[in-house]
């Protein structure tokens, strides 16, 4: 992901767990992976932060959309989940890339959406003219928009060379819709786009222009951050993103 830090994995350590059942005793295996380095919540109804690798797990903490937590270690176990500390508890959080991602990111906030971006990305313009973010090394830029509705909202251009590689559903502050991503004739060159119908009246689109497939995590992390002032936004106002009182997982 451009402009992000990432994880990195220092060693990989075994803990094991006994417990007694009729009188037997069984040894349960649980591979750790030592990491480091920040993550920052993405999801704008927060985290929940847990005693144990588990959605049983009892709830410790909560973290906020873009608090930064430091990374201790990963287990593969029930999904997949990232042992953390913040500035007032340790404990685990899910490691759903949904929910969170490594490095740190800034805040964007207007009347029309509010959004994380990851370091060393700048941006530029109004929601209705388009918000573009972007990031020069590798260069690729997110540019969302809002208009009245989804049909004026820009769209990929659908000229010679053009081809859709992709289509995947996601989530994006409770609304589904579908990131659709395409190839062009130029080296190098790939677009990705979202549609968001917010309300009625209103809409909010995702338009990017990357330089591989793979950067596609780096917009996904737009989506999962996003949040508007309507109803149907499952994180609420912009506002909400310094003290959302609902949290996920």
């Amino acid at each position: 992901m451009g402009g992000s830090a990432t994880a990195t994995t220092a060693r990989t350590t075994t803990s094991r767990s006994t417990t007694s059942t009729s009188g037997s005793t069984t040894t349960t295996t649980t591979s750790l992976s030592h990491v480091s380095g920040p993550q920052t919540v993405l999801s704008p109804i927060g985290l929940n932060v847990r005693a144990g690798p588990s959605k049983s797990a009892k709830v410790i903490g909560t973290a906020a959309q873009g608090t930064v937590l430091q990374l201790l270690a990963h287990t593969n176990r029930a999904g997949g989940w990232y042992r953390v500390r913040g500035s007032t508890v340790t404990g685990w959080i899910s490691a759903d890339t949904g929910f969170s991602a490594p490095g740190r990111f800034g805040y964007y906030t207007s009347d029309a959406f509010s959004v994380l971006f990851p370091a060393g990305w700048t941006y530029a313009g109004t929601p209705k003219a388009g918000v573009v973010f972007r990031h020069a090394s590798p260069p690729e830029d997110v540019v969302i928009t809002a208009a009245s509705s989804v049909a004026e909202l820009p769209a990929v251009s659908q000229g010679a060379g053009t081809s859709e590689e992709k289509s995947q559903q996601v989530v994006a502050c409770g609304v589904t819709s579908y990131l659709d991503t395409y190839s062009t004739s130029s080296p190098d060159k790939y677009y990705a786009e979202l549609a968001l119908p917010t309300a009625a009246g209103h809409a909010l689109g995702l338009k990017a222009t990357l330089t591989s497939l793979s950067e596609t995590r780096s917009v996904l992390d737009f989506v999962n951050s996003i949040s508007f002032p309507e109803p149907i936004c499952v994180g609420g106002p912009p506002a909400a993103h310094s003290k959302a009182t609902h949290t996920a997982t």
